[in-house]
């Protein structure tokens, strides 16, 4: 079953800690409203995580960085937001190498925070993760409940937007993603039930590691609702365009690979009918991206 989230007044909105920077950057003809006065309209506000890589042991470092560490830090970040946020996305690699059924014991225990807060807290497991130990600790989610088989699929839908979680998590391969037919015509069939609101398509892969890369673009291209594609995996903060549809490379958290060029981090995210405004907080206060806001207005 889709779970729906009720709006956020923009009067809300404006009474946190985020507005003299979204005020600083947004126009009347701002993603966020084409009328001169930006307090009229709703936004949805979300937080976006990726490669979380969390693992059973807290003191385990890699490439230089402790993930339980960079969690922990950005977690109590995010529970400080003014603003509560809807929900955090999280897509994939979320435990961290093999998906051990340590790693998600330590991932309950480090997202209950949230949980307490009443953030809820939603995963497209990726290449390292593994189905079966996810659901098994993570029971809030049950695998019977999927309406795809063997595959952790849940739509959201927002004021603004519809925002699909998939997953690409293909357990035969080493690095590969996969959808595979049944989760293609699942994301056919809903999408097509739900033309009138913009859809947000997030999975751990980006398009050219999914081995049905080709397959799932025949679904994409000619459904105009669909603005975005947002990824992890390849632990590049980026963003692209392929046939008007937005392609999101979030940030990773547990480690990068290119000495401290790519930021790691989070990213506090407004969503309205007309695009998105993504504002990245590095774990390193220093990092020349850290506050680096990017709005994107959606192409078709």
């Amino acid at each position: 079953m889709p779970i729906t989230f009720s709006p956020i007044k923009r009067r809300e909105f404006l009474t946190g800690t985020f507005t003299a920077g979204l005020l600083a950057v947004l126009s009347p003809k701002s993603i966020f409203s084409d009328e001169p006065d930006v307090r009229q309209t709703n936004i949805d506000h979300w937080v976006f995580l990726s490669d979380t890589h969390v693992p059973g042991d807290p003191q385990k470092v890699l490439h230089g960085q402790n993930p339980n560490e960079n969690f922990i830090a950005v977690r109590e970040e995010i529970l400080k937001l003014t603003d509560k946020p809807k929900g955090i996305v999280i897509t994939g690699d979320f435990a961290y190498l093999e998906g051990k059924p340590e790693d998600y014991a330590k991932l309950v225990s480090l997202t209950a925070p949230y949980t307490e807060k009443d953030i809820p807290v939603y995963v497209a497991l990726g290449n390292h993760d593994r189905l079966n130990h996810f659901f098994a600790a993570f029971t809030q989610f049950k695998k019977e409940n999927s309406p795809v088989h063997n595959k952790s699929v849940i739509i959201l839908e927002t004021p603004n937007c519809n925002l699909f979680i998939m997953d690409s998590l293909f357990e035969d391969e080493k690095g590969s993603g996969y959808f595979g037919r049944s989760q293609r015509d699942w994301l056919a069939k809903e999408l097509d039930a739900r033309k009138e609101k913009p859809a947000l398509l997030f999975a751990h892969h980006n398009p050219e590691d999914l081995a049905d890369n080709q397959h799932f673009w025949y679904v994409v291209k000619p459904r105009k609702q669909v603005k975005a594609y947002i990824y992890g995996h390849t632990h590049v903060y980026q963003q692209s365009i392929r046939d008007n549809v937005h392609l999101i490379n979030l940030p990773a958290l547990g480690w990068e690979f290119q000495q401290g060029k790519q930021p790691l981090g989070w990213s506090d995210v407004f969503l309205s009918e007309n695009g998105i405004q993504l504002t990245l907080n590095t774990t390193d206060k220093k990092h020349p991206q850290n506050n680096d806001v990017r709005q994107l207005t959606w192409l078709r």
